[in-house]
């Protein structure tokens, strides 16, 4: 099981350059924070305004991502604290950090498509791969 972030899950989902190789890392097993679902809704919404995607196809994206079949969601709180530090150690937004924190507690490796993500957690000493 490894840990996915907002940023690839988003990638997966508009079918943005990298998606095929998500698609695998998800059919492997992938765990997100209940915050990437907000996040990927509000990247959906954007792509809907713009006129890049039809809201029929955002809205059946969110309600396939709420029935939580092909990835397990779990709750932020409990990572915030860890997140904070992390976040003020290496000055990154306390969202991104929260991702390094689920993958540091559950010793796996962390999937993102966010560069100062990926290099703070490399210097956090976890496993990470950017997509």
């Amino acid at each position: 099981m490894k840990v996915i972030d907002s940023s690839t899950l988003v990638k997966f989902f508009s079918k943005e350059k990298g998606w095929e190789k998500v698609t695998e890392i998800i059919s492997e097993g992938v765990a997100t924070l209940d915050l990437a679902i907000k996040e990927i809704a509000s990247a959906l919404w954007k792509k809907v305004i713009r006129e890049e995607m039809d809201e029929s196809v955002a809205i059946r994206i969110l309600s396939d991502l709420l029935k939580k079949e092909a990835i397990i969601t779990v709750n932020q709180d409990e990572y915030l604290v860890e997140a904070f530090k992390i976040a003020t150690e290496y000055k990154i937004t306390v969202y991104d950090a929260l991702f390094i924190a689920l993958a540091k507690s559950m010793k796996t490796e962390l999937i993102t498509s966010d560069k100062k993500q990926y290099d703070a957690s490399l210097k956090e000493g976890i496993k990470s791969q950017f997509i």
